[in-house]
């Protein structure tokens, strides 16, 4: 492969250590300016709103300046935290979702030999046209708008040379990092996302993996006339190549853009819910990775409403049945607010604490779903996660969680980032109205089974 051209962004530092030094230097230098910062706080006894913001923006500048160096998972960790926009900071939200649009792409003369030897073929051929310039570009891999010699749009999504081994790194790093952060600061503890992105990597650089998972995603969801999931090219397809139709949309947090569309951004926030409502509670498999970048909306035309497109299915998973029915079941007693069942189906699912307690399983239940339910809001702001981390923290400091079901992680995941969502299209969905439906719907079907 060619070397980038004179202007092109620098690669992605490659080596352990290369990877690793730079990353755990930002972190460290940045929790003690933030220690030095609560310390001269608490000495004078005033917020210090000015310093304050002047802290966090500078924080977050500096987290999205080492992303893209870094690249790689890196980068896909900071996006996820730029799109909690229900409970970060908006100094974070704002830069870190800059980390969406970006991300520098490789020059085409390094990725073209990878596209000619994963499809066996010269470029030329296998496209009647190709635009060599990315029109985005990710944390794993980029995409270029093409067109089949049917006449066909597609977008084909090209992996990263070397990206597996600089993912393998990024795991160790973060896996560290989060370690480390889990031992000195209580606020959050992020090891249970670090272990799901350790047991989700591998998936997410398989294109045939993501490919099918599309596929399955679009069957589920293929009688609803408000999301379209697009269709595979498996001729033009491989372990690091994926062809796939070419979503014209407006990015689903472009209010603006949506705005001047005629898209009823509430509307979008609505239809989105139930979309993942169908997946979860009814079907038993869900996108995973709802983050503004793999959300778009395609404003109606043709006699078709507004429809949301889904793309980008390396993280996707399928529940097993039992845990489906076990998923409802928690839910369904967390909003009855029945402390036993609640206990009761969370062991079902896999939570143990490090003595078994209902009442832990109950405060870890209203943290998961019922306070939100019952906030009267469409979404968890700041205040609210304030206030249940503070009383979760109470709570698990007394008897702390020893083990945590990994689906729980990703679903728990998927609603953050639905949150976040949510509050960047001023939703008023009522969540307990949407999700009651569903729920009723499992406990007619239980009974007509059991009859």
């Amino acid at each position: 492969m060619s070397r980038p051209r004179s202007g092109d962004p620098p690669r992605p530092p490659s080596g352990r250590w290369r990877r690793f030094v730079p990353m755990a230097v930002t972190v460290v230098l940045l929790w003690l300016r933030w220690r030095w910062l609560r310390l001269k706080r608490r000495l004078l006894r005033s917020e210090l709103p000015e310093a304050t913001e002047r802290f966090h923006l500078a924080a977050a500048r500096a987290m999205v300046r080492r992303s893209i160096r870094q690249q790689g998972l890196i980068i896909k960790a900071m996006q996820f935290l730029g799109s909690r926009a229900d409970i970060l900071r908006e100094e974070y939200v704002e830069t870190l979702s800059l980390l969406h649009d970006a991300v520098p792409p490789r020059p085409w003369e390094e990725l073209r030999p990878l596209v000619e030897q994963e499809l066996g073929g010269p470029v030329e051929e296998l496209f009647a046209e190709f635009d060599t310039e990315a029109v985005a570009a990710a944390s794993l891999a980029q995409v270029h708008r093409a067109r089949l010699h049917d006449g066909t749009d597609v977008a084909v999504k090209v992996q990263y040379p070397g990206i597996e081994r600089i993912v393998a790194w990024d795991l160790e790093t973060i896996g560290w990092l989060t370690a480390v952060w889990a031992r000195i600061e209580t606020v959050i503890d992020f090891r249970p996302i670090a272990a799901e992105m350790q047991r989700n990597a591998p998936d997410e650089i398989d294109f045939v993996h993501e490919g099918r998972a599309a596929e399955e995603i679009a069957t589920l969801i293929g009688d609803r006339e408000d999301v379209v999931v697009p269709r595979i090219y498996w001729e033009r397809s491989s372990r690091r190549v994926l062809t796939m139709d070419y979503l014209d949309g407006i990015k689903i947090t472009n209010v603006e853009a949506l705005r001047e569309a005629g898209v009823d951004a509430r509307q979008v926030a609505d239809s989105l819910i139930d979309i993942y409502n169908v997946m979860i509670l009814r079907r038993g498999m869900f996108h995973a990775d709802p983050h503004p970048g793999n959300l778009f909306v395609l404003p109606s035309r043709d006699g078709k409403p507004d429809r949301i497109g889904l793309v980008d299915f390396g993280l996707t998973k399928r529940l097993p049945e039992e845990f489906r029915q076990q998923v409802v079941v928690l839910t369904s007693a967390i909003i009855a607010q029945h402390r036993a069942d609640v206990s009761a189906a969370m062991e079902d699912m896999g939570f143990r604490t490090r003595v078994r307690d209902e009442e832990t399983y109950y405060e870890l239940g209203e943290a998961f779903l019922g306070d939100v339910l019952r906030s009267g809001q469409a979404y968890a702001d700041q205040r609210l996660f304030a206030e249940v981390n503070v009383r979760l923290g109470r709570v698990l400091r007394a008897n702390p969680l020893v083990e945590v079901p990994g689906d729980v992680v990703l679903i728990a995941r998927v609603m953050g980032l639905l949150s976040g969502i949510g509050r960047t299209l001023d939703s008023r969905t009522d969540l307990m109205e949407a999700i009651l439906p569903y729920l009723e719907e499992e406990t007619a079907a239980a009974g007509r089974a059991s009859a």
